[in-house]
């Protein structure tokens, strides 16, 4: 009987403990916030997030080029810090937009690890 009286308050100050831990790490709790933007020769995609819910939380852009022959490819920026408003970059043409290739769209994608 001892035994028993033992195990369901061990019981039941894990869930407590538990419960307690828990409710530090929800409240704050940040949503990024995220622009992109091109470059003015048209051929560099930029992306940049502030916010983010943990240190670990990251972010890159995803850019889709185009050549003058309609050709599409994607290209994407380094993973780089939220927390830190840290800008993503990917590049279509490093010619300066003489070739005509260039950024045809672009999204940013977020990875906040649980």
């Amino acid at each position: 009987m001892r035994l028993t009286k033992f195990a369901a308050a061990t019981a039941g100050v894990g869930v407590a403990l538990s419960a307690t831990v828990f409710g530090l790490a929800t409240p704050a709790m940040a949503a990024s916030t995220c622009s992109t933007w091109v470059s003015k020769d048209g051929t560099t995609g930029y992306g940049k997030c502030t916010g983010g819910n943990t240190r670990f939380s990251v972010h890159r852009v995803k850019v889709v080029c185009v050549s003058p022959h309609g050709s599409k490819w994607n290209v994407y920026g380094k993973w780089v810090n939220t927390r830190k408003g840290e800008t993503s970059k990917a590049v279509c043409s490093t010619d300066g937009g003489y070739s005509g290739t260039g950024v045809l769209s672009m999204k940013i994608e977020t990875d906040e690890p649980i």
